[in-house]
């Protein structure tokens, strides 16, 4: 019996795990095709066609499911294998997927061992009645067999150790589990419906680690819905990681900001270098109203205090998350939300839209709020009774200002400067975005220099007064992001005789670097009171900035 297992990932660098633990676990021999979301549909049928498969298995997910239907049609009228589905898109509401005649089975749940047994039945030609979590068609009948979680996640088989997979370690994320299941109950999320938490060995997790940092693996995230929900646990993995990390390592976590033990972010500050931990905290809104309408029980104040503790250690990077859309918070109150969130300044805040998913309890509750939401995935918020599509649109503006002039981290100077001068900062990336959407620019598709020349319109417009100190901090920031020497946006009339007596003046002063590197590898503009020197190295390609006030 040939099995091919076939992954549909949305960007190349990401790995499905799940698909790699259903063939560690699998007794019969599985193949992997991995494509993503960007591959023609027809060459995807195409190329499992010709594998000639007895079984074709797919992991699905909201940005793949329409491709998934879409292949095992155009397979189906072509060959016959069985079809298999699993994941997160389809486990919840499996009785709406089933009832596609192109699919034969749907594994709800975890799938590693039911999948193995399945296999068995297939290949012997028995019955699938005893399967766990199996949903599929039987004389026009849609059947559920019983469900099960696997108790003991230490049975499983590694997912890690294909040979195949070695040369992309170094290339794509590596997503890992120190636990399944979520103790938390928020009515939007599918991980409310998995509340029986389970842990990995601590030690297993460790040899994972060490075998893919040994192999060149940098990038890890970890899939857990609350890593630090045993802080003892999650202790010792930070401790590991710090001891054991390699050069440009970073690890992602998920973590439940309000029952984060300050001790822990102490240790972390203290012992673990810059940029290695990456923090993502959900606290999607300040409104207790609307936390308590969505069963998240959530103390707001802590929560915040615990996000200030990380920024001023200065060590984690922080992403931090919000939801629009959600009950009994209006345009108005999220604009509060927003600024709440955003005064703490993370290196990274997610603006999301609420989705309404299969098999949510506010996707049941989707009447008693008004919502309208997209038929298809990812099932997004149109409309409800607190906020209108014009309100909707607008905060969708603020998102791509949001992205564009902070999230990227190219104009970080420029944009604090523009942010002393609004008393919300929700409203200035309002503004910022209709700037540059009414200025002809893409928040897509642009040149590196666009955003730079439109904020700098932004504030010559808006707020001259303080045009002389933004256009300064635009062009530092503007040189300090760039990797090697750029073009400049500005008028940078400085005769050659001018740039090199400068230069001499600031090797006066600083022989640090040679006056022959210097004058070639320099970039040398008027700022502030004096100049700013720009040096990029061809041998580091990370730009050093001088700053000097001696006059040429």
């Amino acid at each position: 019996m040939k099995i091919v297992l076939v992954a549909i990932d949305s960007k190349f660098i990401h790995t499905n795990l799940a698909l790699r633990y259903l063939r560690a676990n699998c007794d019969f021999k599985c193949s992997l095709l991995e494509f993503t979301i960007k591959d023609d549909i027809d060459f995807i049928a195409r190329s499992l066609i010709n594998e000639n498969a007895d079984v074709l298995a797919f992991s699905a997910y909201l940005w793949n499911i329409k491709l998934i239907e879409a292949i095992t049609k155009s397979i189906k009228a072509q060959a016959n294998p069985v079809i298999v589905l699993g994941g997160p898109e389809v486990s919840y509401d499996s009785d709406y997927y089933i009832k596609n005649p192109d699919f034969d089975y749907i594994i709800t749940g975890e799938g590693e061992f039911v999948f193995n047994e399945l296999m068995h039945c297939l290949n012997n030609h028995l019955a699938v009645s005893t399967v766990h979590n199996l949903v599929y068609r039987f004389d026009n009948q849609i059947v559920h067999n019983k469900e099960s979680v696997i108790d003991d996640l230490n049975l499983l088989k590694d997912p890690y150790y294909f040979v195949e997979d070695i040369p992309n370690l170094p290339h794509k994320i590596q997503y890992l589990e120190l636990s399944r299941g979520c103790p938390f109950h928020c009515s939007y999320c599918l991980a409310a419906l998995e509340n029986q938490v389970r842990f990995f060995a601590v030690e297993r997790l460790k040899t994972d680690l060490l075998y893919l940092m040994d192999h060149g693996a940098k990038t890890f995230k970890f899939l857990d819905r609350t890593f630090n929900i045993n802080p003892d646990i999650a202790m010792q993995v930070f401790q590991f990681i710090i001891a054991n990390h390699r050069p440009e390592t970073v690890f992602q976590f998920e973590i439940t900001g309000d029952i984060l033990p300050e001790s822990l972010i102490q240790y972390i500050n203290k012992y673990a270098p810059k940029h290695l931990f990456r923090f993502e905290i959900g606290v999607q809104s300040t409104n207790d109203l609307t936390n308590t309408a969505v069963d998240r029980h959530q103390n707001t104040q802590k929560l915040l205090k615990t996000i200030r503790l990380i920024k001023a250690g200065d060590t984690i990077d922080l992403h931090l998350d919000l939801i629009a859309g959600l009950p009994f918070e209006d345009r108005n109150r999220f604009e509060t939300t927003f600024n709440d969130v955003f005064a703490l300044r993370p290196k990274e805040l997610q603006l999301g839209f609420l989705k309404l998913l299969r098999g949510t309890k506010i996707r049941n509750q989707a009447f008693q709020y008004a919502y309208v939401y997209q038929d298809n995935p990812p099932y997004e918020i149109v409309n409800n009774a607190f906020l209108s599509s014009q309100d909707l649109a607008e905060i969708h503006l603020v998102d791509e200002a949001l992205n564009l002039f902070w999230n990227k981290n190219f104009m970080p100077s420029a944009i604090e400067q523009i942010a002393k001068k609004y008393d919300s900062l929700y409203h200035m990336f309002a503004l910022l975005g209709e700037h540059y959407i009414n200025t002809n620019h893409s928040f897509h598709k642009f040149k590196y220099i666009d955003p730079f020349i439109a904020v700098n319109e932004f504030v010559e417009k808006n707020i001259p007064e303080i045009s002389e100190v933004v256009f300064n901090a635009l062009k530092y920031d503007y040189l300090s992001s760039c990797k090697t020497k750029a073009k400049l946006w500005w008028d940078n009339q400085m005769e050659k005789t001018r740039r090199i007596a400068i230069l001499r003046a600031y090797f006066s002063v600083n022989k640090s670097i040679s006056i022959d590197d210097l004058i070639k590898y320099s970039i040398v503009t008027d700022y502030i009171d004096g100049y700013l020197i720009a040096f990029y190295h061809p041998n580091n390609k990370n730009m050093i900035i001088f700053k000097t006030t001696t006059s040429a």
